[in-house]
């Protein structure tokens, strides 16, 4: 049998039901903007290495299967369905955008797509579907749709753009804990497990003052060695985290210390401008081993004082691991 039948040459297609309509109608246009979404979603699901999300995305592109053939049925056509949109998948995907937003924090800014291939995907494929749901809007006002096909797709882009940003989280996760991993091999800094108790002590620490951080630390080069973010921790503390661990490290003091000696008339007046990766406020912290510089470690989540108190119960580890003869920094 020929995949081709001809009968579309006149510049028009059957619907589920025996209609025809015109190829440029507007029910295509809208079916055919949620089968473009589902081919995206594809080639995103193809790409991911992460369990959690590739199911997700696979649920959705069946889902969008199911919404398409509503949209691509008339009203006999319509009647003879027994998958469609219900309920139960709004509230699924709702409960997908909760679930990583609590995980992963709120964004507090507009994101422009692009910090890792498979993220901006994830946002090609939710303007996909937000073109799609203007396309069933439209023909909502004309002709009948179900209600649910219209709020599955609203719902829809908004879960996207969140598995976007976890698609981002996840993969900074993985490439900090590879590096965790080659640089622990190569015994050529401080031990993962160090590294993991300075945070808990940190993370005890902010759960007790109810402010939730990002801790970071830097190796002695002020290349990250060790990350770790709070549920309910502000997106721009990631950042601003990394940032002072790296600042501490790379100037062997505090960025506190560097604070006030970057104010007008001080000898690092406007070193800012050279190193824009330099934070010059409370929350960063050098790590020194017998006088010798062995990394920095950086928090982020609450104000100044706050993470000033923080990262000092970090320190407080480092230092008794010192005091107690660890000697990984030789």
């Amino acid at each position: 049998m020929n995949i081709y039948t001809k009968s579309g040459d006149s510049g028009e297609t059957s619907l589920y039901g025996g209609s025809r309509i015109g190829k440029d109608d507007g029910r295509v246009r809208a079916y055919g903007a949620v089968d473009e979404a589902g081919s995206v979603l594809g080639f995103i699901r193809a790409s991911l290495i992460y369990p959690e999300l590739k199911e997700s995305v696979r649920v959705i592109q069946r889902r969008l299967f199911a919404a398409g053939a509503q949209l691509a049925s008339d009203e006999k056509g319509q009647a003879k369905l027994q998958d469609v949109i219900t309920e139960d998948d709004v509230a699924w995907l709702e409960k997908i955008i909760d679930d990583y937003t609590d995980r992963y924090g709120k964004s507090s800014s507009f994101v422009i797509p692009g910090e890792t291939p498979v993220s901006a995907l994830f946002h090609v494929a939710r303007t996909v579907v937000r073109r799609a749901e203007r396309h069933v809007a439209g023909l909502a006002r004309e002709e009948s749709v179900a209600a649910l096909v219209l709020r599955y797709l609203n719902r829809l882009s908004d879960a996207l753009f969140v598995m976007a940003k976890l698609e981002v989280i996840e993969n900074f996760v993985k490439i900090v804990a590879d590096r965790i991993y080659t640089i622990s091999k190569e015994g050529k800094t401080m031990s993962a497990g160090l590294c993991e108790k300075m945070c808990a002590a940190a993370f005890k620490k902010s759960e007790e003052m109810g402010v939730p951080i990002c801790f970071a630390i830097a190796d002695a080069h002020g290349a990250l060695l060790y990350f770790s973010r709070q549920k309910g921790s502000l997106m721009v503390s990631v950042g601003i985290a990394q940032q002072k661990a790296y600042t501490s490290a790379v100037l062997k003091m505090s960025t506190a210390k560097l604070g006030r000696e970057a104010q007008p008339g001080k000898p690092l007046y406007g070193i800012n401008i050279a190193d824009s990766n330099l934070i010059s406020f409370g929350g960063g912290e050098p790590l020194l081993a017998g006088g010798r510089l062995v990394g920095g470690v950086g928090v982020s989540g609450g104000s100044v004082e706050e993470d000033e108190i923080i990262v000092a119960c970090a320190l407080e580890v480092f230092g008794n691991y010192l005091k107690e003869g660890g000697c990984e920094f030789a």
